[in-house]
């Protein structure tokens, strides 16, 4: 008899970690994980300063669903310099630097991150590289909102080396600041967004300070409207036949 209600975000917790859903997650049995109180309210306090001292960019870009909205980032990501790979890696150089020294220096919670999904899927990590060049391992993101789409790396024409890798591809967000209202991520059972539709089973997970959240790219999913910032650490993993490879 098929389980009741497995399409859900499971809650993780620091002294009883479920275990059971972690691994029906890794097998795709659940829409997602939260990890609760990834970080402590001081820690977030601490990378709040250093992301005001260095400053957010604000741009008008596409999103994945042909329109152009208002986003704001600390870090490059790839989607939006997809067309110009020079200037996205010449941008990581920077802020790799930047993040190594003015925030990671004071919070190392990367390294966590990856030590999370490594034990998921007992595969070792790293960070994915093209032609010699590493890949941004994470960015600072502002994100009001976002239409229903997936994210698949080896679909996309990029002509990233790793790309062809890559077997399944998974999100991972840090909530810093959480809106006074909306900012749910609402994630679909079915992959295709061009299938979603009002009867379509999904789960919403509510942003919480602190908190860490990992799911499929891959499934059908959205940022639902919000008011106030929705203020995330964010980036992408994916599993390889011999490790996992972090990107963004």
């Amino acid at each position: 008899m098929a389980e009741l209600n497995s399409w859900v975000v499971e809650d993780i917790n620091r002294t009883t970690p479920n275990l059971s859903a972690i691994k029906k997650f890794s097998t795709g049995d659940r829409a997602g994980l939260r990890f609760e109180n990834f970080l402590h309210e001081y820690q977030i306090d601490l990378i709040l300063h250093a992301i005001s001292e260095i400053g957010i960019e604000y741009y008008e870009g596409d999103d994945k669903a042909g329109g152009v909205v208002r986003k704001g980032k600390l870090g490059p990501n790839f989607f939006r310099f997809k067309s110009d790979q020079d200037e996205y890696f010449r941008r990581t150089r920077i802020f790799e630097e930047i993040f190594d020294q003015r925030i990671l220096g004071l919070v190392n919670f990367f390294p966590r991150v990856q030590e999370v999904a490594s034990k998921m899927f007992s595969l070792g990590h790293g960070v994915a590289e093209h032609q010699g060049s590493r890949m941004m391992n994470f960015t600072v993101r502002v994100l009001p909102e976002a239409p229903i789409h997936r994210d698949w790396m080896p679909g996309e024409d990029t002509g990233l080396s790793f790309a062809p890798q890559i077997k399944e591809q998974f999100a991972w967000n840090i909530y810093l600041k959480t809106p006074k209202s909306g900012g749910q991520t609402r994630i679909y059972k079915e992959q295709d967004p061009a299938l979603v539709d009002e009867e379509s089973e999904h789960f919403e997970v509510a942003p919480r300070v602190g908190d860490l959240i990992i799911f499929r790219t891959t499934q059908a999913h959205e940022v639902l409207p919000s008011d106030g910032d929705r203020l995330t650490l964010s980036g992408f993993f994916g599993t390889t036949p011999e490790k996992l490879l972090f990107w963004i």
